[in-house]
């Protein structure tokens, strides 16, 4: 219960941090970027399909006894772009996260580079940016191919506790479960990453705080399902992540790792 009554503490203390003089700007630059390109992605892909439906039905009007029709099938053309740009919507805020966490990994390792200094008081390893850069880069691949044949696993397993009667009412909370671990994992690492602390020593740590890690990654999911706060969500995360490392699992106070 201490490790879940803890994952809650941290994400609240990132959102006061991430108000702070000193990390305000590592906040609203990714945010920025990350509305930026949510905006035009949406903006394009909602303009490209309600064109095309005003497209395809714009020759739909009708002739003789019928003609009393057109008004109500243009009522519905337009209802359709108007569903179009809402589904869309939710579409985008569900996936979005994810579709940026890639781009976004460097800015987020300085904001938890920014982070770590500013709560231990200790300086980062001697790095030129665009080594940081290329750290934070292949770090991402590696935690793609950690992830990625395991949540195939994951998802067979779902998809035939789907079919089972009784036990498929689980079935969900297996995949929510297990993508709030992917999440817990993400944000902790940037932390580690900077550090220096090899993927594999991290797991460990990681496993040896599982209840925290879960908690804190399930709640950080539940957030990302929210349309617009997955907007800003990822640099709070990323604050939280850090703390939780620095402060539970760093090689400086979980120093033995079996």
């Amino acid at each position: 219960m201490q490790q879940i009554s803890r994952a809650f503490s941290y994400l609240s203390q990132a959102f006061s941090l991430a108000r702070s003089p000193g990390l305000r700007w590592y906040v609203l630059v990714p945010m920025a970027f990350n509305v930026l390109v949510f905006g035009v992605l949406y903006w394009l892909s909602a303009t490209w399909i309600g064109g095309w439906i005003s497209a395809v039905t714009a020759g739909w009007a009708l002739d003789g006894g019928l003609s009393f029709l057109n008004g109500l099938i243009q009522f519905l053309a337009n209802a359709a772009v108007v569903l179009v740009w809402i589904l869309l919507l939710g579409v985008f805020a569900s996936v979005f996260t994810l579709g940026v966490q890639l781009i976004a990994a460097p800015f987020m390792g300085f904001l938890a580079e920014k982070v770590d200094i500013q709560v231990t008081s200790r300086p980062m390893p001697d790095e030129s940016i665009g080594a940081m850069i290329w750290r934070t880069f292949k770090r991402e691949i590696r935690k793609t191919l950690y992830w990625l044949w395991r949540a195939l696993l994951v998802l067979f397993v779902v998809v035939v506790l789907y079919f089972i009667p009784v036990v498929n009412v689980f079935a969900s909370a297996v995949w929510f479960l297990w993508s709030g671990w992917l999440l817990g994992m993400q944000y902790i690492d940037y932390g580690a990453d900077n550090r220096q602390v090899s993927f594999e020593e991290m797991l460990v740590r990681l496993k040896r705080k599982r209840w925290l890690v879960l908690t804190f990654g399930s709640l950080v999911m539940g957030l990302t399902m929210l349309p617009l706060v997955n907007l800003f969500i990822m640099p709070v995360a990323v604050i939280a992540g850090t703390l939780i490392w620095v402060k539970e699992l760093s090689p400086e106070v979980m120093p033995e790792v079996v």
